[in-house]
């Protein structure tokens, strides 16, 4: 009976060491996940919704609260690894951690409830509000580093101090010939390895320029 006991209490023993060893894992791994940098332009809209929330990169799309869900987006044959939040923002998580963000700022936008594919006329039309964070590159994506012609416009690199890098490509404004004016598209993709950037035709010879290959 005593050895039985003993038994029963060495196993007890060896299950709660193995419950604190594995708490504490989880522990180690949710503050490292606390530690990773905020994806780009997330806390600006975090204090335009009031809630003071944002996303990191790393973190696990099953955070991503359901109203900020605006579509599902396709990524190669896959549905559902990348998704489009209500401000705009496409983020991409591969294996369910994300790993790059990507977001469009051009100067005028469809009016509300029109799709891209309906506009026909300037009417359709109103500035983005929003196109005003292209003022605040430098303090929300870091300063440029390079810099280089590319299909039509230009490509430039910037890099953070946290890790962020981002690829930005400038191109004429897809509105340009309704208003009769020429304005900028700034695509913005960002991800903290440069792996999940893309376009690794033109990527090494940015971060070469930037002191980075």
């Amino acid at each position: 009976m005593i050895r039985t006991l003993c038994r029963s209490l060495c196993g007890a023993g060896i299950f709660a060491m193995a419950v604190v060893v594995m708490a504490g894992s989880l522990a180690q791994s949710s503050q490292a996940a606390d530690k990773t940098p905020p994806v780009p332009f997330e806390k600006f809209y975090a204090s335009e919704r009031g809630d003071g929330k944002y996303l990191r990169f790393n973190a696990f799309s099953g955070e991503i609260p359901g109203k900020r869900i605006k579509a599902l987006l396709r990524s190669g044959q896959v549905v559902g690894d990348r998704i489009l939040l209500s401000e705009d923002v496409a983020v991409y998580f591969p294996d369910g951690y994300i790993v790059q963000s990507q977001t469009r700022f051009g100067k005028y936008m469809p009016r509300p409830g029109l799709i891209a594919g309906a506009v026909a006329k300037s009417d359709h039309l109103v500035k983005n509000p929003r196109y005003g964070l292209v003022a605040k590159f430098d303090q929300i994506l870091g300063a440029e580093c390079a810099r280089t012609e590319y299909a039509n416009g230009f490509a430039a690199l910037r890099i953070k101090t946290d890790g962020v890098m981002s690829l930005v490509m400038e191109t004429a404004g897809l509105y340009d010939p309704l208003v009769k004016e020429d304005t900028t598209t700034y695509t913005v993709t960002s991800a903290v390895q440069p792996v999940f950037i893309g376009n690794q035709g033109l990527l090494p010879d940015l971060m070469k320029m930037c002191g980075r290959g």
